[in-house]
């Protein structure tokens, strides 16, 4: 049964997002169970297995198999079929609400979450509003991450609009920084998203710190740590460059330090003054005045309203 309540547009702290899981020794009675008392629809024949959207999550049952997965949003799925407030990913998405959609899922599925596994796709990060500067404007200062290598951010270009995002990919997932007002036609707003996109369990095992990940996982407040220090890690592991008040000289010395192309033309040239562009970079990165400095004490502020509202 939906829940009846009040959407506060203002709120816009988000964790949890795009996920995928699936099922084992699922029966067709089980499936068809669901369908009738949840979904409400029938599905689409696919040669041989069946595939339903609910809300936002597309379903897939494969009957030779006994296996159902359940992937999307697990945000817009949750506003949409449990608060009943539509299919938007942009206000407040905490703990308390996770729990909430994993009991759900439970009850609908008829399944206890530690059989629900995680694979594939796994999204999560932390929303920040930039009050009256433009997202993009600090992201596309991004110039790198480096961590065993030096990896460079890319920017993003949708067709026929100017880039809003830039990533930086690795082997088995993702950091992304985006402007998620523009995403989700917020015109009045300037809303910051710092992700993380696992592309397989391999790194959701790996940050978990377990064998086997579930979605009971999703409702321990261990592992919300332990996926917001993956994103505080992350992005100070990022080579950024300064806003024009820091000066040519220091602008200059930021550049050196960030840009990998630099980094590598000039590689033993730099070694000699690695200290003191490291020094500066640093400094203008964690100035109370930096736009860098409201979006790293936003990512620390709204995870606590996360995990504690």
């Amino acid at each position: 049964m939906k829940r009846n309540v009040i959407y506060l547009k203002e709120k816009e702290v988000v964790m949890f997002d795009n996920f995928s899981i699936v099922i084992n020794d699922y029966k067709k009675e089980e499936f068809k169970n669901f369908l009738d008392n949840y979904v409400k629809k029938s599905p689409t024949i696919r040669g041989g297995w069946f595939q339903v959207d609910w809300r936002n999550f597309r379903i897939k049952y494969f009957p030779n198999q006994e296996k159902i997965k359940v992937s999307n949003s697990l945000h817009k799925w949750y506003n949409s079929e449990v608060i009943g407030i539509g299919e938007i990913n942009y206000n407040d998405f905490t703990l308390l609400h996770v729990k909430e959609a994993i009991s759900y899922l439970e009850v609908s599925l008829g399944r206890n979450a530690s059989e629900m596994k995680l694979l594939g796709l796994f999204e999560y990060g932390i929303n920040i509003n930039t009050n009256s500067i433009k997202p993009y404007d600090i992201i596309d200062r991004y110039t790198s991450i480096v961590t065993t290598s030096v990896n460079p951010f890319y920017a993003f270009y949708e067709k026929y609009n100017k880039p809003s995002s830039k990533f930086c990919s690795f082997s088995n997932y993702k950091i992304k920084a985006y402007d998620k007002s523009k995403e989700a036609g917020l015109t009045t707003s300037n809303i910051f998203r710092f992700e993380i996109v696992h592309h397989n369990s391999i790194k959701t095992r790996q940050i978990f710190g377990k064998k086997v990940v579930t979605l009971k996982d999703l409702g321990d407040v261990e592992i919300w740590d332990k996926c917001f220090n993956s994103l505080i890690n992350s992005y100070n592991s990022i080579r950024m460059l300064g806003f024009p008040q820091s000066g040519v000289n220091d602008y200059a010395k930021m550049l050196c330090y960030s840009h990998p192309i630099i980094r590598k033309d000039y590689k033993s040239d730099l070694r000699k003054i690695k200290k003191d562009l490291k020094d500066t970079h640093d400094s203008f990165r964690d100035s109370e005045n930096s736009p860098h400095f409201l979006i790293k004490k936003g990512l620390v502020d709204n995870y606590q309203k996360l995990i504690t509202n």
